[in-house]
């Protein structure tokens, strides 16, 4: 039973400050129920902020009652069919997470990347229930084809009219994102079938999910990728054999060429997106409009040069974008809503916000350390972030996963778009910092390091993933000649049964006490117990 630990008075010290949500003493963990990182009522930012946050969530659920309203018959048959569905029950908690601790300009930009993710996933959930023969034919069955996940739908430009879907991402990826739990029962099936449990889960969890055959069926052909490492092509025969339909549709190989900084290998992979434009040309009966394609190449030039603009931002004293949002929000944009102009008028308002925020030397919170955050960052505890700053004062200024896919595609000629477009495949989530080379792995480290004016990495250990582990010990030893804190924080990715919530707190926990030597800004968010929660 949860009980009050400190008194508002105790945490507010005056009616202005409980007014203004302004809290001169840091008491977040004394309002969550024991055993989660659930409130027991709503965060408290202000009577201004709360009413504002309250309105957005609402307005969440209205976004979600819309994808039932489109179909009811329909979607309750999906969610009968596909246990994965039921993890977006549970949207808009989670959104609260992604959004702890925001306040005043932060808290309205981090909305704004949020929503658009959200109304962009109840689009694309709808765009595959729609489309799928397990639930019954439609119109659009036929015009909505598969990609792997991790295979940007960039290509998909050029044939206007026809819907791409990353079916992974959705089914699998997102899973632990919204519930932790539920991505540990696919994991298991995986497991279950002779699959080596030490494998890096998320593959896992996608091969789950193909056991349990509950990837939605729709389209006629699907494209698949070597990206972003070999563990992720252990699952292609599960994953062939549940999206094929076991060889009834067509399957294209939409390979990679790994050392993409080699001129020979980025003419390989510009034969390769020949070869994906030759076969999907064939499968959709229409050729390739290459108008079309320049016109989303563009917007996504224009969508990487907002993302600079953040960067420029967070390379301040005053870094404007912390918190969840951040990563979440390029990994989405990346893979989901790349070249789309609904998501670039996003990235304008959300820059525009912080802007302002740096214009007026509005610092939201109080910043302790400027931190480095390498490797891929964890999905079954994406608030991580939020607990570092609110915990510790550590300000995420520079993440790996942020850095992908982020160079401009040259769109004078169609050689040229291909030769950018062949970079940005093979700079995708996870590829180049994961398995691109020492240079890109190691040395881009120190670089952003300097760049961002860090004072601390935290290096995620994810412990299934043999590539990084591989030279884990070149990591340390390259901060110690430096005199670089680094802070190993274990994760397992998908799987919080392995690596819990509570462990990766302990690591920093640790490192913070014993070698920085330092205070939490918040003492209640120190040790907690959040085993049951999402």
């Amino acid at each position: 039973m949860w009980k009050r630990k400190i008194s508002i008075r105790e945490q507010y010290g005056t009616l202005g400050h409980f007014l203004r949500g302004d809290e001169p003493c840091h008491y977040l963990g004394q309002r969550l129920i024991e055993g989660t990182n659930f409130y027991a009522r709503r965060e408290w930012r202000g009577v201004r902020d709360t009413t504002y946050a309250f309105v957005h969530w609402a307005k969440l659920w209205v976004t979600m009652a819309g994808l039932i309203a489109r179909n009811p018959v329909r979607m309750a048959k999906a969610f009968w069919k596909y246990r994965w569905l039921a993890a977006y029950l549970g949207t808009p908690m989670m959104v609260d997470r992604w959004l702890d601790g925001d306040r005043g300009m932060t808290l309205r930009a981090d909305t704004a990347a949020v929503e658009c993710m959200v109304a962009d996933t109840v689009s694309a959930l709808w765009k595959m229930l729609r489309a799928d023969r397990n639930l019954g034919e439609t119109k659009w069955t036929d015009t909505t084809i598969t990609f792997d996940y991790t295979l940007p739908k960039h290509i998909i430009y050029g044939f206007p009219g026809i819907e791409a879907m990353n079916i992974p991402q959705y089914c699998a990826f997102m899973m632990p994102l919204l519930r932790k739990q539920l991505g540990c029962y696919y994991i298991d099936q995986a497991i279950s079938c002779g699959i080596p449990g030490e494998m890096c889960t998320l593959p896992l969890l996608e091969t789950g999910v193909a056991v349990e055959d509950e990837y939605p069926d729709f389209g006629d052909c699907w494209l698949t990728t070597n990206t972003p490492c070999d563990a992720n092509m252990m699952d292609n025969n599960a994953m062939w054999r549940a999206i094929s339909n076991d060889g009834e549709k067509a399957v294209h190989p939409f390979t990679m060429p790994l050392m993409y900084d080699d001129p020979t290998t980025r003419e390989l992979g510009v034969h390769e997106i020949y070869d994906a434009i030759e076969f999907l040309e064939q499968q959709l009966g229409r050729k390739f409009d290459w108008d079309a394609f320049k016109e989303g190449c563009e917007i996504w030039n224009e969508q990487n040069k907002a993302k600079f603009e953040k960067w420029d931002m967070n390379r301040t004293s005053i870094p404007p974008h912390t918190g969840a949002s951040a990563w979440l929000y390029r990994i989405f944009e990346h893979q989901a809503v790349c070249g789309e102009q609904e998501a670039l008028d996003n990235d304008r308002k959300v820059n525009k916000i912080l802007e302002e925020q740096v214009a007026k030397g509005i610092c939201p919170k109080e910043i302790r350390h400027r931190a480095i955050i390498w490797n891929t960052p964890c999905n079954n505890y994406a608030n991580f972030n939020n607990w570092l700053l609110e915990c510790w004062g550590i300000d995420s200024v520079c993440e790996m996963i942020d850095l992908h896919g982020s160079e401009l595609i040259d769109t004078s000629t169609h050689e040229t778009m291909l030769y950018g477009l062949a970079k940005m495949y093979q700079t995708s989530t996870m590829r180049a910092h994961t398995k691109g080379g020492y240079e890109v792995m190691y040395d881009d480290l120190w670089r952003k390091y300097e760049e961002f004016h860090g004072d601390m990495i935290i290096m995620f250990d994810q412990i299934s993933c043999k590539g990084v582990g591989a030279i884990s010990g070149l990591f340390e030893e390259g901060a110690r000649q430096r005199g670089i804190k680094m802070c190993i924080v274990r994760q397992d990715l998908m799987d919080p049964t392995s690596i819990s919530r509570k462990d990766m707190r302990r690591d920093v926990n640790v490192f913070m006490q014993n070698v920085m030597g330092e205070e939490p800004l918040d003492p209640t968010l120190v040790d907690f117990d959040d085993d049951l929660s999402w």
